[in-house]
């Protein structure tokens, strides 16, 4: 599905890192042993990682596997949802992972930064111009709902095809 969202973005291009040796998918990944893959492979060429996540996907990640060392491994942009406030994400971050105060001076703006960790920052993206939430996708084909407009036509007609989250 990432594939066929893809296509109708030029810039953006899908990983292979979780479709295993034999590309079918099936196997299990970690957020965490995903994102150390991608540091070993860009390790020494300068480049940052970030994990984009919405702010309700983020509000569970003390129930992921490894999320304190995932939080530490790389910057985090989290996509506001409403009714979310910074406030309650700060609330699931470990506080020994907090910088001392002083520690860290960021660039951006302030209100874009939603803690300064000691390697990492979670940064949060206010104005998302679309609200829907892969969870809100799941739940609504599991009923039987429309989802067109949620995601791309291609992803629509995948989901649909494949009966998935039925």
């Amino acid at each position: 599905m990432v594939a066929l969202a893809c296509t109708e973005h030029p810039h953006f291009v899908p990983s292979l890192a979780e479709a295993g040796e034999d590309f079918s998918g099936t196997q299990l990944h970690y957020s965490v042993d995903t994102v150390r893959y991608f540091r070993h492979v860009y390790h020494g060429h300068g480049d940052r990682i970030y994990f984009i996540i919405g702010a309700d996907a983020f509000l569970d990640i003390p129930m992921w596997k490894g999320y304190e060392t995932l939080l530490g491994l790389c910057d985090f942009i989290i996509a506001n949802r409403p009714g979310i406030r910074a406030e309650a994400l700060r609330l699931v971050i470990p506080p020994d992972l907090i910088a001392r105060p002083g520690a860290k001076k960021e660039n951006g703006h302030p209100s874009q930064v939603v803690a300064e960790l000691q390697r990492t920052t979670i940064y949060l993206l206010e104005n998302v111009a679309n609200d829907v939430s892969a969870t809100d996708v799941r739940r609504r084909a599991s009923r039987g709902q429309s989802i067109h407009g949620l995601v791309s036509s291609r992803v629509e007609e995948y989901i649909l095809k494949q009966g998935l989250y039925r």
